[in-house]
């Protein structure tokens, strides 16, 4: 097993590990209700109170004394400086808060209550598992730094974000979780900034040391207040350093714009195909940041702007952009591809699950009107039946809609395979192959190659991008024989380019040639499914090329034996056409 596989199990337990132990505190978790912040090393001063807060006896401007109050209500009270929601509170559990009012010191009753309910746990829940599901995605089936580092970044957030659950946990795992949750939640910008940078392109190296020197400067001292003063405020009630709470918050503000700086930056050098296949990964990061600088500007803003959880919506919008893109242009180098079996596996499950519903509701109305079991039998066999053929129609309907394009190239390719033993043409074989693979794959250009002494001659197509002989020792063809399938021209050095696909035409067990297909026009990465389908053209339209070449030949020597044309004219002739080994 690979370091990296290592690594992507370790994560993935614990990141799972935390959720469910953050799911089971739920219901026991509370938080301090009033916004609070630092006023100095050892105090902090409330700054809105709620009106059930308020009916406990806290005012605005009261000022905590942390040295003088104990260590579950310092962890309470200083998880709500950071600017992430940490419970780290036993729900309905009562302590006393130390205040300090208008010269006065006062011991006050406070209650930590559970607020939260049903609704916003699920809509959390459900923001962690989607994040959840992205990072695993990425980590498990990527292959390079950027999908890691997504991968790492993803599974940070969905333990720290929307709200962290620790007050089900004793004293030592509610610290521990606050601690984590306020690293994970602090750092997430540097992770975030290193993926951008790993997708982005056109960006020199010297750009690229600033913008990380900047992103350190300016998470340095949030990371310095969220997590080291906390921890101390919370052992001991001070702090080692006392930190501006304005100065903090637009620091780690100005994280944000030096990563979109940087990744407009390297947008706007990035052109053509590069440019086309980072777009998603643009748009959803500036999409994603709208929700996040909105909330952390409030922190510094005299008139705040009520968010009511907008934020975290948009947060899921940059790993979801990810994602897609990774399906769709294979930005980040994922080994995984959305294919048919997915939705017909879902179109399955929710079919089995009407039937049963369906029955179990016909069931029972059959049994309060006291119907024999020949009838149920016979309703049971008749839905299923429908549903079989409700079933097949649905997928047939897919097959046309959601992957219609598909649905034309493969029938289309197919029809190539079927008609290709039919044609009598070398000619016209190697037009239709060169013309219609790029018509139905949307391919910049499909050129076939043909064994020759020595090499390999281009036979037809590839326009001006492909050379017109290849040396019969070139890796790509190297590996053609080897395997006799295809290459991925991106995974060798070949005078092929480095951008698309070689099949192999493979002849009882012998390469006489192959079929090179370029990458899409939009920049899109074949998937699993279209690679195996244009191998298989490339098998039956090889396959009949050397045919027509045989006969050819043949003819060839039939004719010069024969004594209708000459050696010198037999030698051009095959100098025309390919070689046969």
């Amino acid at each position: 097993m690979s370091s990296r596989a290592i690594a992507a199990a370790a994560l993935t337990i614990f990141a799972i590990a935390l959720l469910i132990v953050e799911i089971a505190s739920w219901g026991a978790s509370a938080r301090f209700g009033p916004a609070a912040q630092n006023t100095s090393r050892c105090t902090l001063s409330i700054v809105t109170v709620s009106d059930v807060d308020r009916a406990a006896g806290l005012r605005e401007g009261d000022t905590l004394l942390l040295p003088q109050m104990d260590e579950p209500d310092r962890l309470a009270v200083v998880s709500q400086i950071a600017p992430m929601q940490v419970q780290v509170a036993h729900a309905n559990q009562t302590t006393r808060l130390v205040v300090a009012r208008g010269g006065q010191q006062l011991s006050l009753p406070y209650t930590f209550r559970h607020t939260d309910g049903i609704g916003r746990f699920l809509a959390q829940v459900g923001f962690k598992v989607v994040i959840l599901a992205v990072g695993m995605l990425v980590l498990w089936r990527g292959r390079d730094r950027a999908s890691l580092l997504l991968g790492v970044w993803c599974l940070g957030v969905a333990a720290a974000l929307p709200d962290a659950w620790w007050g089900g946990l004793p004293f030592s795992g509610r610290f521990f979780g606050a601690v984590l949750t306020a690293a994970l939640w602090t750092y997430s910008p540097f992770v975030l900034y290193l993926v951008v940078e790993s997708i982005a392109t056109g960006v020199g190296t010297r750009a690229k040391t600033l913008a990380r020197i900047l992103m350190a400067i300016t998470i340095a001292p949030s990371l310095i207040v969220n997590v080291f003063n906390a921890a101390a405020q919370t052992s001991t009630g001070c702090a080692p350093i006392f930190l501006n709470p304005w100065l903090v918050n637009v620091a780690f503000t100005s994280s944000q714009l030096v990563t979109i700086g940087f990744f407009v930056v390297s947008y706007v050098r990035s052109t053509g195909l590069e440019r086309l296949r980072v777009r998603w990964v643009f748009w959803a990061y500036m999409l994603s940041r709208f929700g996040v600088l909105l909330n952390l500007f409030n922190r510094i803003s005299l008139h705040p702007v009520h968010l009511s959880g907008i934020e975290f919506f948009t947060v899921m919008i940059f790993p979801i952009g990810c994602a897609y893109a990774i399906l769709r242009h294979h930005i980040i180098d994922v080994n995984f591809v959305l294919n048919r079996t997915l939705v017909y596996t879902i179109l399955t499950t929710l079919a089995v699950g009407i039937f049963i519903v369906v029955e179990n509701v016909l069931n029972a109305i059959a049994v309060n009107r006291g119907v024999g079991l020949a009838v149920e039998l016979t309703l049971a066999l008749s839905l299923g039946l429908s549903f079989n053929a409700l079933h097949k129609r649905t997928e047939s309907a897919i097959e046309r809609t959601l992957f219609r394009r598909k649905h034309q190239a493969a029938v289309a390719l197919q029809r190539l395979s079927e008609e290709a033993a039919y044609t009598e043409s070398a000619g016209a074989l190697l037009d239709r192959i060169t013309t219609e693979i790029p018509q139905a794959t949307g391919a910049r250009s499909a050129a076939v190659y043909e064994r020759i002494d020595g090499g390999y001659k281009l036979a037809a197509g590839g326009g001006n991008d492909m050379p017109q002989t290849v040396d019969i020792d070139d890796l790509a063809f190297v590996r053609l024989r080897k395997g006799l399938s295809q290459v991925d021209l991106t995974d060798v050095p070949s005078a092929l380019g480095t951008d698309g696909f070689a099949f192999a035409f493979a002849v009882r067990g012998q390469l006489v040639g192959a079929l090179v297909c370029s990458r899409r026009l939009n920049g899109e990465s074949y998937a699993p499914d279209e690679v195996t389908m244009l191998r298989n053209v490339a098998h039956e339209v090889g396959a009949e090329l050397h045919a027509i070449r045989t006969r050819q030949h043949a003819d060839l020597l039939d004719a010069l034996v024969s004594g209708r044309i000459d050696l010198h004219t037999v030698k051009a002739r095959l100098d025309s056409m390919g070689a046969i080994d």
